[in-house]
């Protein structure tokens, strides 16, 4: 099989808008637990994270439901003469046991997987199926504890994806012990644009509309003559813009169809696309479909049969179009109770800065910048990288791109970055940050 040319290298939001027909429900029979994967199943894979587990309450409002264990460890290892980063990982549903950056930083990286996912599997099949033991809240006041028995004075928050959602309510809840935070794919809320992103459709709407007619005739085609189904251009559009300069990519993609025998190729590649893999992924490593679902479902808008989170290409137009298999997977799992995320009842004390590309796929820019206006109660910085997708500031990270860096370090510090530096930054980058600041 080709490797697909609509996929890229990214950290995936909403990683599977795929449904019931791929959820893999687990029985008292074939149940496998957190301690039971990580502990003897998988242990040689981990054996160098020396991690450990947390006990917490699986209801915090009522102590007597009982507990689960939550797995935390240290990525690259512990130094005490160092502060603490602490990640909430996206999905939700995601997994960072591959670790977060890829170069030498001057502070310990702090890492969990959340309730429900990998690791932190809990011990019986029921409490994994049931959706109350699911939420974003219960997972921030997991990581306070988690950080108390760490022996942490002090960390910073970092979220991405859907981790800023639990970062934020994190810093929110517990300023005591947040020194800052850094939110980067910024979510404000969990209404029904999240998933259906009007910003990202106008950006490649725009770009549709500026395309040859010839090369429109033949996206008009993929449907009908390669069997594929109608959504495809808006499934590659959500994929390659969560890297920089993701509408451009797609287009040069798109241009490509002029060539016949590339545009056969390139059918070839979206039909391999579609085809369900037989493969069942490593659970520590990729993302947790279940808890996807019970977040999504009952704090994203995902069980409302009115969300349109998919497009349609039709007669030259991207048409929302819902997905009731979606909303059966919802509702098969009992997770269609309405707990909306809305970043504005999670007020933050401590100083934030905000990492947004201008261009993200899957956390529309709107969205930080209604968070930005909204939760932050003193310092606050924000940067938009011009044409930048999902993770503008980690994917320089891990290329040591100059600046970023010390960049990086000044959103740890919850200090303002400098004027100078960011002048420097755009000298040598060639994509642009936009600054803007409050005190």
């Amino acid at each position: 099989m080709k490797t697909p040319f609509i996929l890229s290298v990214a950290l995936i939001f909403f990683s599977n808008l795929t449904a019931m027909a791929n959820l893999r429900i687990p029985t008292s029979n074939n149940y496998e637990s957190g301690r039971f994967l990580c502990e003897q199943k998988f242990a040689t894979l981990l054996q160098s994270e020396n991690g450990f587990y947390t006990t917490v309450p699986v209801d915090y409002k009522n102590p007597k439901v009982g507990t689960t264990d939550v797995y935390a460890f240290y990525y690259g290892g512990f130094d005490p003469a160092k502060e603490t980063i602490l990640y909430f990982t996206g999905g939700p549903g995601l997994t960072a046991h591959w670790g977060l950056f890829s170069n030498d930083m001057p502070y310990n990286t702090l890492i969990i997987d959340n309730r429900g996912i990998a690791c932190s599997k809990p011990a019986t099949v029921e409490q994994y199926l049931s959706s109350s033991f699911y939420s974003s809240e219960s997972v921030a006041r997991d990581a306070k504890l988690v950080v108390e028995k760490a022996g942490l004075k002090k960390v910073t928050a970092y979220g991405i994806s859907y981790g800023t959602e639990t970062a934020t309510i994190f810093a929110s809840l517990f300023p005591e012990v947040t020194r800052a935070l850094i939110l980067e794919g910024t979510i404000a809320s969990g209404r029904s644009d999240l998933f259906e992103a009007p910003h990202r459709r106008k950006l490649v709407q725009k770009m549709i509309d500026q395309l040859p007619a010839d090369i429109k005739i033949k996206m008009e085609q993929v449907t009908s003559k390669y069997q594929v189904p109608n959504t495809w251009l808006s499934r590659s559009a959500r994929t390659l813009m969560m890297s920089d300069d993701g509408v451009q990519t797609l287009k040069d993609q798109l241009l490509s169809f002029a060539d016949d025998q590339n545009y056969a190729d390139r059918i070839s590649d979206y039909k391999d696309f579609y085809v369900e893999s037989a493969v069942e992924p490593n659970l520590l490593f990729v993302s947790n479909d279940l808890p996807y679902y019970m977040i999504s479902c009952q704090e994203l808008s995902l069980a409302k049969a009115t969300v349109t989170a998919e497009d349609a290409f039709v007669n030259g137009k991207l048409v929302g179009v819902t997905d009731p298999e979606t909303v059966a997977t919802c509702q098969k799992l009992n997770a269609t109770a309405d707990h909306t995320y809305d970043s504005k009842n999670y007020p933050v004390q401590v100083p934030v800065t905000y990492f947004q590309g201008a261009d993200d796929g899957a956390t529309p820019s709107p969205g930080a910048f209604q968070h930005y206006k909204m939760v932050p109660q003193k310092f606050k910085q924000l940067l938009v990288l011009v044409k930048g997708g999902h993770n503008p500031n980690l994917s320089k990270l891990g290329t040591d791109t100059p600046g970023q860096k010390e960049m990086f370090i000044h959103a740890f510090d919850g200090s303002e970055i400098p004027p100078a530096l960011l002048k420097e930054v755009r000298k040598q980058q060639d994509l642009k940050w936009v600054y803007t600041r409050r005190m």
